[in-house]
């Protein structure tokens, strides 16, 4: 019998852990704001030559009196790696020039993420940056400061 109780006591950890809910991840959202574009129906539009400037990454818990946050933000242009910001408010300039190809690119940023009570995960903003040959090709009614919803999944993999 004591053989049992003490297989039995062994065994109840695993089964703590089993339970375990594994796809407990953050539910955020991001304020982005940024210097030399302009956030227009989902993309954002850069003058060729201008450089646009990540100021500031804020992260907004969605589970209401609970802290999270990112460590660094790595930032990619077009799939390419540019660099990492670990400091907040985890700012970064993207250089363009005049052979900046006009049209569309992609801008993605990708951050460790932590929230009070959830798994520890990674968050991916993804945006269409569109480069235009002058200002006038901005559509109206766009900002600089605008709501990022992240793409989050555990670190497992």
């Amino acid at each position: 019998m004591k053989k049992f109780l003490f297989l039995l006591l062994a065994i109840m950890p695993l089964a703590l852990v089993s339970c375990h809910d594994e796809n407990d991840l953050p539910d955020v959202d991001f304020t982005v704001t940024v210097t030399g574009g302009t956030y227009v129906d989902g993309s954002i539009y850069v003058v060729q030559g201008e450089n646009l400037v990540i100021n500031s990454i804020l992260v907004h818990n969605k589970e209401n009196g609970k802290a999270a946050m990112i460590n660094s933000a790595a930032y990619y242009w077009d799939g390419y790696y540019l660099g990492t910001a670990i400091q907040p408010p985890f700012g970064f300039e993207i250089e363009t020039t005049e052979e900046t190809p006009l049209g569309k690119h992609s801008l993605e940023i990708v951050s460790p993420l932590l929230a009070v009570d959830k798994e520890i995960a990674t968050s991916v903003l993804v945006y269409n940056v569109t480069i235009v040959g002058s200002a006038d090709d901005i559509p109206a009614g766009g900002t600089n400061t605008f709501i990022g919803i992240p793409t989050v999944s555990d670190n497992s993999h």
